[in-house]
């Protein structure tokens, strides 16, 4: 947009004057760019000096932070310099006169050019042309002559007299010098003697500046803004002296006059800024509207003014009312932009718009006349702002299709009355209109089109948008030409740049004659430049000069154009354009001779480019020559390599008369200082040779031959010289050695037709480093072979490669590097293979036939190799079938060798398991146990980790074939039952082979269980000892005075455990004894334990899952007769056992006991019984109640009646027992039933708590939820 009119296209904002805050070293005023308006204008000054305090210059940067002349042409785009809804443009003047008269020092000094030594109001008559009679200001007499604005076409002296519609003075009028406010700031003296001389000076200068805008008949606001040198607190006059300033100034203290106190801080200066213009805004908004008012109605009379001075010779007319009729319509869409109304302003510019190009302006123009460029001029600017409404507006189609159709109706307009279209100059302005389209979209900031805000590392294409969707006016589906779409920027520029093409297009075609400068023309020769379109363009003579050297640089244009629309299509991701525009830029450069700069340009196109990948072929071979010939004049050996190499393939077509020959691509480059050495990859190039690998089977052994085979086939150009490889090398992933296939020529007859393959069988041998002065690898060997690596076009060749295997694993081919050595550079070309490719064949030869047949797998360039199988056997002798915890496991291992040599081998045992403890692992024949070493069997187990446990190596030496021999090792199992996994492997070697190890594993599982398991009976019996008690003489006995248990011996209880073990065994086992030790005492008790039937505990056999009971007394006494605490006990269960075989080991199988809790501090009932010795029916039943407490007790008994016994005894009776004491209380019961239980109920109830006690049952006896049962024997 620079080649228009700034003025023009520039976005109005209410201007806003600054006066008094710096001035200008050297002042430049601004009226010198606008003579009609600098005669006879309203010169502003002040004779006060410029503020000085220390706030003036930081209140002047807030105010210059928010002019908004360089904001986005947006009403969405988030702006700092906003105030409210409305934006400004800030204008600073200065008072120069007095301040560099009396030699002050300058405080702040703006960069910007926005400063100016003084204001000049522009003048609102023009000055009457020469020779007319004076004009009478009093208004005594007529003015014989009607005067008008100095920009008016009636005015003479105005470049529009007397046809002309509009000219960018008069928006340049509005914008740069006619402001809507005017503020001027002055210093109120803090100095008392001069306060009043000051005072009065200031209203003096103040209604100086009032009368000078009053007599102007601008309406200009002025404000006043006070800085005072002290704040009202330290000199409290200073309120009362701004109200006599404004009482004698007449100034509104809501909105005319502002008071800043001194030292203000930052944010507080920032806030009076912002305040200041958000009151101003309304006054703004209003200062327009009286013009847009002033401008509606003179539009309204519909009568032409008479001009100062009548059209002079030559024009027919003046202005026709539908040219004033434009000029009111694009005056009030101005006045309305002012007034920041874009709707208002659109449909202004619209009407103006369509009055303009309407029959009676445009149409009446004659297109020799300089009117008509004016009035293309007018309409593009029209045209420009409505576009910017319409974007301003979120109108995003209807900008597109208000571009599209000026566009249309300036070509209709050149080709039915102008010079037409085709030319240089309809191009130029068509590249400039598309030009002009893109700045507008950049200006306006569109969200949508924004890349600022996409986070780092996400994809730009995914992120942003290259086209904004139809705006909500258009019906939803209804399906739009994607050219009437918002594109972003980098679209309208290419455009540019296809019009630009045309442009150079015909300016190429311009006769020499007419591009002849005219003070070069012959004497009586013509020039013809006005016979071609020069709007907005230079002459034919300079478009397209003769030297060459002058003139208009098309590809420099053409250049600008396409880096631009390059950065735009880069920061949206669409790489296909930008490689498009990548390689027009390049030959741009190759045109003008810029070599090196199209090499860069191209290096970095060629390498990854999307049309390789795409196969869009034509393009990648204009790139490949495009830098092949840059390369060339540059002397860059290594980009001729890599284009020559791509080219080779018939994939593309060829060149004509071209020669190729890969070897000497780069004979006869004298520019070429240094050999280069390429590196070229598959994804990067097309090749002409390619290549496929297959192994010939999917596994195989150590100690095989294994065979593989390399297919390469060459694509060449046809008629092209033979490509001779120095060398071939695989690499392989895994346990196989790199391979070298050298070039060695041979003299046979070769098929170079490529119509039969041809296979040939390399034989490879080991190249260790000691042998090669220069080896590949150092440190390691490779295997090379030999082979003849010329390559004819069309010719395939299948290489047939044996190497033995020596190391298990798996392995795989990874590529295959074709390298090419000459004397003038060195080339290699990597071809990575893919292991997933199913598509390998293997090739034979029958008869001198090559054929092929597909292998059926599909992993083809992948192998496993496995070990060596081995002939030695493992043999487990005499296992148990179960083994059970806490046993010694004794396993006899035979090894037998069934190699065909002899071999030394050694044995090597692990147990695999979870373990809380590691067994103990040995061999018979040492005298020392082996602790197992435990490692984990897979480092990646994290949860269920495994140990491993193993011995060191235990040799077993050199077998003879058919031998055997028999190894003895032992180990004992945890107390937890586990699945243990027996791993045994021999390792050996055959003494024929020392290189070979090879490993024979078996792996049995041994699932370790349980050998019984119990439970448990905890029950209470009557101690048959008397209970120690303080009423009875004797009871207290001095203890140990180092026993420190107290003064008294404690209560004593008997309890009964009864275990029942059960056998889980598989088989019958023989239980030799059971025993319960005691752990741990607790609660300040002493415990004695006895087997109930001592003669009953010798050797039992228990069979599989048979159950066997045993009874243990425990005799639990109190330390102390004090103590009432609870006691725990900690008992454990061995059961000491061995196999039924004999010589078993005897094996300890502990079993844990739950905890037994002892009260000893709550009364207890216990229920015993025995049988009469004199009446063999009767049954004499005993309950015994305790009273460990220190309380006197009371109980109420109750023996309730039942059918099944009659008894004898305290029915119900009350009882009460002293502390720590206990009482029996006898029945006898004489049942009515036989072979029955029976259920006396006795209730015994704490009379104190009202508590009833459970009566617990003892030997002979059990409970239920009712009570006690006692037993009645059938024959009793």
């Amino acid at each position: 947009m620079d080649v228009f009119p700034s003025d023009y296209l520039v976005h109005n904002l209410p201007l806003v004057m600054l006066s008094g805050l710096a001035s200008p070293q050297d002042p430049e005023p601004a009226s010198c760019n606008y003579p009609l308006l600098q005669e006879n204008g309203v010169r502003i000054t002040s004779g006060l000096l410029p503020v000085t305090s220390p706030n003036a210059g930081p209140l002047l940067q807030y105010f210059l932070e928010l002019d908004a002349s360089h904001a986005p042409w947006s009403s969405k785009a988030a702006n700092k310099d906003v105030v409210g809804s409305m934006r400004f443009r800030v204008k600073v003047v200065g008072r120069v006169a007095s301040s560099l008269a009396q030699g002050l020092p300058l405080h702040y000094l703006p960069t910007d050019g926005l400063l100016q030594q003084d204001v000049i109001l522009p003048p609102r008559q023009a000055e009457p042309p020469p020779g007319s009679p004076p004009v009478i200001a009093s208004g005594t007499a007529p003015t014989p002559r009607d005067l008008h604005s100095p920009l008016s076409p009636l005015s003479p002296s105005s470049t529009l007299f007397p046809d002309g519609v509009m000219s960018p003075l008069w928006v340049a009028k509005h914008q740069d010098l006619l402001p809507s406010v005017f503020i001027a700031f002055f210093t109120l003296t803090a100095d008392a003697n001069l306060s009043t001389l000051h005072d009065n000076q200031l209203k003096t200068e103040i209604n100086d500046i009032k009368k000078t805008f009053t007599a102007s008949l601008y309406k200009t606001r002025f404000v006043a803004v006070i800085l005072s040198e002290k704040s009202i607190l330290e000199s409290p006059e200073i309120d009362e002296r701004l109200a006599s300033i404004r009482r004698a100034t007449g100034l509104d203290p809501k909105n005319s006059l502002f008071f800043l106190p001194p030292n203000s801080s930052p944010v507080e200066l920032q806030a009076f800024v912002q305040s200041l213009l958000s009151t101003l805004q309304p006054l703004c908004i209003e200062y327009y509207r009286d013009l847009s008012k002033h401008a509606r109605r003179k539009r309204n009379r519909g009568v032409i003014p008479l001009p100062t001075a009548p059209p002079t010779s030559g024009t027919s007319q003046t202005l026709a009312i539908h040219g004033w009729n434009v000029r009111y319509e694009f005056k009030l869409g101005v006045l309305a932009e002012f007034r920041q109304e874009m709707d208002a302003a659109g449909r202004n510019f619209e009407g103006a718009y369509e009055g303009l190009l309407g029959q009676d302006v445009f149409e009446s123009i004659a297109s020799w006349s300089p009117r008509w460029n004016e009035a293309r001029l007018l309409a593009d600017v029209i045209a420009i702002r409505i576009i910017r409404c319409l974007l301003w507006n979120g109108h995003t189609t209807s900008a597109v299709r208000k571009w599209q159709g000026h566009r249309d109706r300036m070509r209709d307009l050149t080709d039915r009355r102008g010079k037409g279209s085709a030319n240089y100059g309809w191009e130029a302005w068509e590249s400039r209109w598309a030009t002009v389209m893109a700045e507008l979209i950049q200006k306006s900031e569109l969200p949508i089109f924004s890349v600022s805000n996409v986070p780092k590392g996400v994809e730009l294409a995914l992120t942003t948008s290259t086209y904004s969707p139809p705006e909500r006016s258009f019906p939803v589906g209804e399906r739009l030409p994607p050219w009437e779409l918002l594109h972003h920027p980098g679209y309208w520029l290419n455009i540019a740049t296809r019009h630009l093409y045309e442009r150079r297009i015909f300016a190429e075609a311009i006769p020499d004659e007419d591009r002849i400068p005219p003070e070069k023309l012959r004497p009586g020769g013509a020039s013809k430049s006005n016979v071609y379109d020069t709007y907005l363009c230079p002459e034919p003579f300079v478009e397209y000069s003769l030297s060459r050297e002058s003139g208009v640089d098309h590809s420099a244009l053409i250049m600008e154009s396409i880096r631009r629309a390059i950065h735009q299509f880069e920061q949206r991701g669409q790489t296909r354009t930008v490689e498009q525009l990548k390689l027009e830029l390049a030959q741009e450069e190759m045109r003008t001779g810029n070599w090196g700069a199209a090499l860069k340009i191209l290096r970095s196109l060629w390498v990854g480019m999307s049309w390789r990948r795409e196969g869009w072929l034509d393009l990648v071979a204009e790139v490949g020559w495009a830098l092949r010939e840059c390369a060339s004049h540059v002397g860059d050996g290594g980009h001729i390599i890599g284009p020559e190499w791509e080219l080779m393939s018939n994939c593309f077509a060829p060149r004509p008369a071209w020669q190729y020959d890969l070897a000497k691509c780069l004979d006869g480059l004298d520019n070429v200082k240094s050999k280069p050495a390429v590196v070229l990859r598959a994804g990067d190039v097309i090749s002409f040779l390619s290549s496929r690998y297959a192994f010939k089977s999917a596994e195989s052994h150590v100690g095989d031959m294994l065979a593989s085979q390399l297919a390469v086939v060459s694509s060449a150009q046809a008629g092209s010289v033979p490509a001779t490889l120095s060398e071939i090398k695989l690499s392989y992933d895994g346990n196989l050695k790199t391979i070298f296939i050298r070039h060695k020529p041979t003299s046979d007859p070769v098929n170079t037709s490529g119509k039969f393959p041809q296979l040939v069988e390399i034989a490879l041998h080991e190249v260790s480093p000691s042998s090669d002065p220069s080896p590949h690898f150092s440190g390691k060997s490779y295997l090379a072979g030999e082979a003849d690596l010329s390559f004819h076009p069309g010719q395939a060749k299948i290489f047939g490669i044996t190497a033995m295997l020596r190391e298990a694993g798996d392995a795989r081919v990874v590529s295959a590097t074709f390298s090419m050595a000459t004397d003038l550079f060195d080339v290699d070309y990597v071809l990575t293979f893919d292991e997933n490719d199913g598509t390998g064949v293997w090739w034979t030869e029958n008869l001198g036939v090559v054929r092929k047949k597909r292998l059926g797998r599909e992993r083809t360039r992948a192998v496993k190799i496995l070990p060596k199988p081995p002939k030695m056997q493992i043999r487990l002798l005499d296992l148990k079938k179960q083994i059970y915890t806490n046993e010694r496991v004794v396993i006899n291992v035979e090894v037998v060798n069934e190699e065909d040599g002899e071999t030394e081998a050694s044995l090597e045992v692990r147990i695999l398991g979870d373990f809380e403890s590691a067994p103990t692992l040995s061999w018979t024949q040492h005298t020392e146990e082996t602790p197992g070493e435990v490692t984990s069997e897979n480092s990646e187990t994290t949860l269920d980790e495994l140990s491993a446990i193993s011995l060191p190596g235990h040799v077993i030496g050199k077998l003879v074939p058919a031998a055997k021999t028999v190894e003895t090792f032992s180990f004992h199992t945890t107390s937890i039952a586990a699945d243990y996994i027996l791993e045994l492997k021999v390792l050996y070697h055959l003494l024929s082979d020392w290189d070979t190890p090879i490993s024979k594993t078996l792996t049995v599982s041994l699932p370790v269980v349980g050998p019984f398991e119990a439970n448990y009976d905890f029950s209470p019996r009557v101690h048959p000892d008397r209970w120690p008690t303080y009423f009875r003489i004797g009871d207290v006995v001095e203890s140990d005075k180092d026993d420190g248990k107290g003064l008294r011996s404690g209560i004593a209880q008997k309890w009964c455990l009864t275990t029942r073990i059960a056998s889980f065994a598989t088989e019958s086992l023989v239980i030799e004894r059971v025993e319960l030790p005691v752990l741990s005492v607790n609660g300040g008790v002493d415990c004695s334990i006895a087997h109930e039937n001592p003669d009953n505990t010798g050797s039992l056999e228990i069979a599989p899952s048979e159950i066997e009971e045993t009874r243990f007394l425990l005799d639990v006494k109190k330390f102390s007769l004090e103590d009432r605490r609870s006691a725990t006990l900690d008992l454990a269960l061995d059961i000491y056992w061995r196999r039924k075989e004999e010589g078993a080991e005897l094996n300890t199988s502990a079993l844990a006991v739950p905890r037994l809790l002892v009260p000893s501090s709550e009364p207890r009932v216990l229920a015993s019984t025995r049988y009469s010795s004199v009446i063999p029916s009767l049954i004499h039943l005993d309950f015994t109640i305790e009273n460990p407490t220190m309380h006197l007790l009371t109980f109420n008994i109750t023996m309730e009646a039942n059918d099944e016994f009659a008894f004898s005894g305290p029915k119900l009776s009350s009882l009460q027992i002293l502390p720590i004491s206990r009482h029996t209380v006898h029945f006898n019961l004489l049942p009515t039933v036989r072979g029955a239980w029976i259920q006396p109920q006795l209730k015994v109830v704490d009379r104190y708590f009202n508590k009833t006690l459970r009566i617990s049952a003892t030997e002979g006896m059990r409970t239920d939820k009712t009570g006690v049962l006692v037993w009645v024997d059938a024959d009793g």
